[in-house]
């Protein structure tokens, strides 16, 4: 280099590097700059595994955001945002009109969860096994007492099946899951539909709470945790805490007649007939045989208007999120994958 032309090439070294240096100190002056937005939300526990992953990977793609979902059951999540105490609602039932008339303002409600409500149970030497739905209704309203009842062997000729009492693990809070179980035990039975019926508070037979005492635990993760502490016992959660350490997972009969097992496979077969018209009512019992039986959609409810308009917008992104890059961890998750349908209702429900 000609000596003569060194300390121009050093000015404007000098001002490249001033200049990269200015736009890295604006930028982070303007990320320094955004006010902090903190979002409250509580209710179903149903969604939680999946909620709390999309709101983890979300904040830290977006620090000055950060989300605070606590799991207190569809029932209480509904009651916190009509009395203005959170941002949002996890659900697993739609609000009626008259509780949507007590949010001010309105709401909006988006389908953004979807899985499996699975049986899970505590039995030593028995790593797979089959109910029928006539089983399973019996077990549920407390007709069959022992693990060794004919009506279990019949569907599980191979096992070891113990004369050991069964405990049933039922949910202590109102609860979605609840629901939408005890509405699929009223679709196979009419004794039970009129007994118990569709409900998030069951009140169980009798014969359950005698034979050898129902257990109530809050929560997906109580009931789950319940189940793995004791021998013998059995209960109903979402999929994915079906998957914890120590926990079997149930086949049941499907409406074909077929005993299926949860995995992708069954809920792939469910999920056409779960999300058909996601806006009135999902299928109670789907018709596909290779389908898994019970498969349920969770909501999202938002006020229509915020006084915080960085709220609003904090909203809108974060769900954005779950609806696009957020779709690629459900499955993992043991969620299912929305279909474009469903994702394309849930953003028209947000303009």
């Amino acid at each position: 280099m000609n000596p003569a032309t060194r300390p121009m090439a050093r000015l404007r070294h000098l001002l490249v590097t001033a200049a990269l240096l200015g736009l890295m100190a604006s930028a982070q002056a303007q990320n320094n700059a955004q006010e902090p937005v903190k979002l409250i939300g509580t209710g179903a526990s149903f969604p939680v595994p999946l909620y709390l992953r999309w709101f983890r990977d979300y904040h830290l793609a977006h620090p000055h955001i950060r989300v605070d979902y606590q799991s207190i059951g569809s029932a209480g999540g509904v009651k916190d945002l009509i009395a203005g105490r959170v941002d949002f609602a996890g659900t697993d039932l739609r609000l009626t009109p008259e509780e949507a008339a007590e949010v001010p303002g309105g709401v909006r409600q988006l389908p953004l969860a979807a899985g499996g409500i699975v049986v899970i149970y505590n039995l030593d030497g028995v790593p797979a096994l089959k109910l029928s739905r006539k089983a399973l209704v019996d077990i549920f309203s407390g007709t069959i007492a022992r693990w060794n009842d004919a009506a279990i062997a019949a569907t599980n000729p191979e096992a070891s099946l113990p004369d050991k009492a069964i405990s049933v693990v039922a949910r202590a809070d109102a609860s979605g899951t609840s629901f939408k179980f005890t509405r699929y035990l009223s679709v196979l039975s009419r004794e039970f539909a009129a007994d118990v019926g569709t409900t998030m508070t069951p009140d169980w037979p009798d014969p359950l709470k005698q034979h050898a005492g129902l257990i109530r635990a809050p929560g997906n993760g109580g009931v789950a945790a319940s189940v793995r502490a004791i021998p013998g016992s059995i209960g109903y959660v979402q999929y994915a805490y079906g998957l914890l350490p120590g926990i079997s997972i149930a086949a049941l009969e499907n409406r074909a007649g077929k005993i299926v097992a949860p995995g992708k496979a069954a809920f792939d077969a469910a999920r056409s007939a779960i999300m058909a018209d996601v806006s009135t009512a999902e299928a109670k019992d789907p018709v596909n045989e290779a389908a898994y039986p019970i498969v349920a959609l969770s909501w999202l409810v938002l006020r229509k208007e915020y006084d915080d308009p960085a709220k609003a917008a904090a909203l809108e992104d974060l769900i954005a999120y779950a609806l696009g890059p957020g779709q690629a961890v459900t499955e993992r998750l043991g969620y299912l994958p929305f279909p474009e349908s469903v994702k394309d209702y849930a953003r028209e429900q947000l303009q």
